[in-house]
């Protein structure tokens, strides 16, 4: 099954629809408030819960998934918000140093990493210089949700029951973002999907 056809048949079955959220933006609003009048991005943007939480609070977005089914219930409940069908493993839809900000809410951890590493060359390349990326990814200890767990691909890369899933350390974080400034690096424990989630959140700007 190729990854569109995966998340469509996962949100085709989720059962509560509707975009919810919780508070970890919060965090991050003195980042956020400076791109006011501009497109945030939310890469992997899913049912749309960050893009619930941005338009709320009065930000511009642009929500990107590879999956129709995702983006439909966006045009559904949030029908004022721009989607954009996009397959973030792919050459992203956005012109060189075009973005102030992007949001990849756990979003960046199913893929191999010869993918992960292209997906962050291509987030470098539109974002402008000082821009910068906010994320949460699996974390190791994600033991609730598979870290540890089904046919290890690569190092921290699994093949588990919901799928590819790859679950990160601090070094990893610090490796793969490299060429960026690392603002934030935390590990962060959030009540999600009903149960105890261990993820790892970081700030990170292009030189």
């Amino acid at each position: 099954m190729n990854n569109k056809q995966f998340w469509n048949d996962v949100f085709k079955n989720v059962k509560e629809k509707k975009p919810k959220y919780d508070l970890w933006l919060d965090e991050y609003t003195d980042i956020l408030e400076k791109t006011k009048e501009k497109y945030i991005i939310d890469l992997g943007c899913g049912c749309g819960g960050d893009t619930l939480y941005l338009i709320e609070r009065g930000y511009n977005v642009i929500a990107c998934d590879c999956s129709e089914e995702a983006l439909n219930i966006i045009n559904k409940f949030l029908p004022e918000v721009k989607t954009i069908q996009m397959d973030i493993s792919k050459t992203l839809s956005f012109e060189d140093e075009s973005v102030e900000v992007i949001i990849a809410d756990l979003s960046l951890h199913y893929f191999n990493d010869e993918t992960t590493k292209n997906i962050i060359r291509e987030i470098k390349r539109v974002l402008k210089s000082d821009g910068r990326l906010i994320g949460r990814v699996n974390s190791i200890n994600d033991l609730n949700y598979g870290a540890g767990s089904g046919q290890e691909i690569e190092k921290n890369f699994y093949l588990t029951e919901e799928g590819y899933k790859r679950f990160f350390n601090e070094e990893d974080i610090r490796c793969y973002f490299k060429e960026f400034a690392i603002e934030v690096c935390a590990e962060k424990s959030v009540m999600k999907y009903g149960n105890q989630k261990e993820s790892f959140e970081f700030v990170v700007t292009k030189r």
